[in-house]
């Protein structure tokens, strides 16, 4: 599996993540998740921020987590014949 994030970048209570230029996420559930958090963006350069107040940082890495295994698109490659 390909990394789809460069960092994890936490200042007071928003998270930012940067995402690679070419992730294989789904951007419908990209778009999904930023409308259902308050206060959450998807910014132009490729940067998800969120708000993850009063979460520790190993609640916020299991967030992440969770939010990457639901965004990830597996794409199939074709095959070669």
């Amino acid at each position: 599996m390909q990394a789809v994030m460069t960092a994890i970048k936490r200042k007071r209570d928003l998270d930012s993540v940067p995402f690679r230029q070419d992730p294989l996420v789904d951007p419908a559930k990209l778009a999904r998740f930023v409308s259902s958090q308050r206060g959450a963006q998807f910014l132009p350069d490729g940067t998800l921020k969120f708000q993850a107040r009063g979460m520790g940082a190993r609640e916020l890495l299991e967030q992440l987590q969770n939010l990457l295994e639901n965004l990830f698109e597996h794409r199939i490659s074709p095959s070669v014949v």
